[in-house]
Parts: structure tokens; C-alpha cells; sequence
């Protein structure tokens, strides 16, 4: 049967070929891209989320505490000095930063009404009713309904896609550690002090898709989205804790790159499967230019379900189930309740949202740096990771430092930059004509080849997205 339709196509395969013979470029602004049917979850716990209790008490040993009631319980933000795996975040909020950054927080939206942060007009890009959970599709409303799943849902129109599940309220939590109001005399302190938060809705019910987080993350940078109004308030630091299993898409690299282009540092977790990424590819986490984050307990050892691999740039507080990270939260187990409140939430999700912190610090502190600057920075800083796991895995530059980090900026000490790697949209680029054309001529007639074959053996997946 193959040989018949090889036969049958080649006519068409002849004409693909002559057609291609000019060389092409590829426009990675183009509107005319293949639509990438493929969901997206959120990056959630590596477990479901449970309120734990941390039973600790924190004592005040590092330089700086804020007034905020709750922020002796964060021993995430404290001295590295006093915890291995805390960001030194509190040391380094008393310094110079003064200027606003603006941090994207994609995700699943946020509770607007809780008292301690105060968010920016967002958007809500889920296109899927049935996901969003709040009565329609895209709207100029990135509030967080509740992402809670019933029997109901698996019996109907979310069959074989997710399991039962309380509200998580998971963008509430990130936006927390990034942004709370610091020195408000209030529920937590953030671990960057001079930022304004953006919320871009793009996970719901089940978790999401990935045309809608490629769309959440071109208007968060400032870039123009069909049908969409555009974003007045573009920015900086564009925090992505969602993720999906398998290689980075080409239309969700040309995002990023997009992105980054457009002034955006774009961080990421790095999933929370214990996998090496570079055996078990994960995106956002496996992209290019994107800060992919891992996660560390208090004692600065590798969390256990913490991604690893040569894609780490570096690694966060991420706590564990028994000793968990207190941000912002919703008592709601479906439905959003009344009022304010906060939990103890773990993951790679809460690493990332650290690292986006550190970089709006450095932002705040000279807002003319870099993407390359600010990884630098970054790098440079990083307190290598004892974890003998960590030796054999690889974790990146190692454990965060956002004092140290914002104290080379200050100082001018900052070593050689080294150019940034080449995107895989630069590599095709660089190939010759020659090599490109052929190239293509041979994937044309491929994909002519195959496309009824495909469609007839192969129907599409809705793999989803979920948090980290």
C-alpha cells in the first residue's frame, strides 16, 4: 500500500522539490505557524498539594529581618550563612534596588484580592471554557476560579485528562515568593522588594495548552497576540512554573527568543520528576534561553524530586513536603474563600520563582543590564552545591545568592561575559544556502509523503501542562 501512495506522490514531491529550490527564510514574527495542539499543567507539587506544617522556629541570625509578621517563618529568604539552601534574599532587599521591574507571573492566574501584593492588569489567555472555569475563554480577567477537579468533570468533558483534585491556587503562591509587599506589617515578606506583578492566566481545569502559553508569554514581553489589546506594561522577568513532558516545540522556542529579544528574562522550573533533562527533555525547562531552575532543601542539598541535567542554570529554595516554603494562599478548596491567607507549598516551582526574584533585584538595581548581564551575575554568584548528587547529575552554577550576586553588580566585579549560546533559529541561519535549501526540499516532500499517513494512523494528543 505504501509503494502505491510513494507513486502516487511524486508528482508532488517533484513540485515541492522545484519550489524549493530558492532559499527560504524562516520569519519567526510570521503569523503562519503550525498550531501546537499539544496542553500544558501546571508545575505543581511533586506529590498533591498538601498543607503541611513547618514546626521549626527560624531565629534571627542574618543581617536583616523585615516587619512583616510571618517573614521569621521564611527561611528561604534568609542568610546562606544560616541555611545552605536559602536565597539571601532578606540581606539583599536592605541594599540599593530602588527602580520598579515588572514580573510575569504565568501561571494560573491570581487571586487579585489578597492583602499582601498588589498586581498589575493582567490577562486570562485559556481559550478552552471548559479549562478556564470561569464561564468563557480569553478575557481581560487573569483572577484565579479554582482549579479543583470532581467526578463530575472526569465523567464529562475532562474524561482520561486529569484525577481528582482541590483548588491549588498555584499562581497565588508565586506570586508571593516574587512580590509580596515587603515591610507592610503583613502575612510574608516577597524576595523582591521593588517589583510590580503581572498576572498572565494561561492554566485552568486540568492544566492548559500550549498555544495559549505561547501567547501568555509574547504579551507578557510586550508583543503583539491576534484579538489580544496590547500589553502597556511589558516585562523584565517572565516567571514560566508550568511545563510539559517531551522537547521544546519550535513555536514555543520562537516565543521565548521573542521574548528575550524584546528585553525579557525569561526563568523557568525545571519539572519535578527527578528525571536528567538531558535523557528525559521537558519544556519550557529544555528550551534555549530560558534560566531553567532546579530545587534545594534548607540544607542546600538537591530536593530529591528535582529535574537535573546540563540544561540546570541553577538551583532555588525549593523545601520539601515536611519542611515547606510559606507564601500566599486561598483557604478554598474549590471556590475562592473570603480573606487572605497562607501555606506551606514545595517544588521546582518555588525555585524559579526565586530565581525571578534575584533577577528583578538586579534589574531594580541597574535597569539597563542585560539578559546576559543578569545571568552572569547570577552565575558568578552561585555557591557551589556540596550535594555529592549534584557532582554526578549536574545542577548548574549551583545554589542561588541573590546578596552576593546583587554585591558584584554594586562593585563592578563581574568576570568576563561569555556569549550567549546559539539559538537554534541562529544556527539554521548560519547553514549555507545550499545546505538549507536541500534541507527543506527534503522535508517538503517528506511531510507530503506522510501527511495522509499521519492523519490516518496517527491522531493528534492533547498532552496538557501542569505546575511544577
Amino acid at each position: 500500500m505504501f509503494e502505491s501512495r510513494l507513486r502516487q506522490w511524486s508528482p508532488a514531491c517533484l513540485i515541492a522539490a522545484l519550489c524549493a529550490v530558492p532559499a527560504v527564510q524562516v520569519n519567526a514574527n510570521s503569523s503562519a505557524e503550525t498550531v501546537d495542539t499539544t496542553s500544558v499543567r501546571l508545575m505543581g507539587t511533586p506529590t498533591p498539594f498538601q498543607q503541611s506544617t513547618v514546626r521549626r522556629s527560624v531565629r534571627q541570625t542574618h543581617d536583616f529581618l523585615p516587619n512583616d509578621p510571618l517573614s521569621e517563618k521564611q527561611w528561604n529568604l534568609m542568610s546562606h550563612d544560616r541555611f545552605a539552601g536559602a536565597a539571601n534574599s532578606f540581606n539583599a532587599q536592605h541594599n540599593a534596588p530602588q527602580a520598579t521591574v515588572v514580573v510575569a507571573v504565568v501561571d494560573s492566574g491570581m487571586r487579585l484580592d489578597h492583602e499582601d501584593y498588589i498586581a498589575l492588569p493582567g490577562y486570562d489567555f485559556i481559550s478552552d471554557p471548559v479549562v478556564a472555569n470561569d464561564g468563557d475563554g480569553r478575557d481581560p480577567d487573569p483572577s484565579d476560579p479554582g482549579d479543583w477537579v470532581n467526578q463530575d468533570d472526569i465523567d464529562g468533558a475532562l474524561a482520561g485528562t486529569c484525577a481528582l483534585t482541590n483548588s491549588r491556587w498555584h499562581g497565588t503562591a508565586i506570586a508571593g515568593i516574587i512580590g509580596a509587599q515587603t515591610e507592610n506589617l503583613t502575612g510574608i515578606a516577597g524576595a523582591a522588594r521593588h517589583v510590580a506583578l503581572l498576572p498572565v492566566r494561561v492554566t485552568g481545569k486540568c492544566g492548559g495548552y500550549v498555544n495559549d502559553l505561547i501567547d501568555g508569554i509574547r504579551w507578557a514581553a510586550g508583543l503583539r497576540v491576534k484579538g489580544v489589546p496590547d500589553n502597556p506594561t511589558p516585562a523584565r522577568v517572565i516567571n514560566l512554573s508550568v511545563g510539559f513532558s517531551g522537547a521544546c516545540s519550535p513555536s514555543l522556542q520562537r516565543a521565548i527568543d521573542d521574548a528575550v529579544t524584546a528585553g525579557a528574562i525569561v526563568v523557568t522550573a525545571a519539572t519535578n520528576y527527578a528525571v536528567n533533562l538531558d535523557l528525559s527533555p521537558h519544556a519550557p525547562a529544555s528550551c534555549s534561553q530560558v534560566l531553567t531552575v532546579g530545587a534545594s532543601l534548607r540544607n542546600g542539598s538537591l530536593a530529591p524530586y528535582s529535574a537535573t541535567g546540563t540544561a540546570l542554570f541553577l538551583l532555588g529554595p525549593g523545601g520539601s513536603r515536611d519542611d515547606g516554603i510559606i507564601t500566599t494562599d486561598n483557604e478554598g478548596t474549590r471556590e475562592p474563600s473570603a480573606g487572605s491567607s497562607y501555606g506551606y507549598q514545595y517544588g521546582t516551582s518555588l525555585a524559579a520563582a526565586h530565581v525571578s526574584a534575584a533577577a528583578a533585584t538586579l534589574l531594580s538595581a541597574s535597569p539597563a543590564l542585560t539578559a546576559t548581564q543578569v545571568r552572569v551575575a547570577l552565575q558568578q554568584s552561585a555557591v557551589p552545591s556540596a550535594d555529592s548528587q549534584c557532582a554526578r547529575q549536574q545542577c548548574g552554577a549551583g545554589l542561588l545568592n541573590t546578596r552576593k550576586a546583587l554585591q558584584l553588580l554594586l562593585d563592578g566585579d563581574l568576570q568576563h561575559i561569555e556569549p550567549q549560546r546559539l539559538t537554534p533559529q541562529a544556527a539554521a541561519a548560519s547553514a549555507s544556502p545550499e545546505t538549507f535549501t536541500g534541507a527543506v526540499s527534503f522535508v517538503i516532500c517528506l511531510l507530503l509523503l506522510l501527511r495522509p499517513f499521519v492523519r490516518r494512523h496517527l491522531p493528534l494528543t492533547n498532552t496538557r501542562i501542569h505546575s511544577e
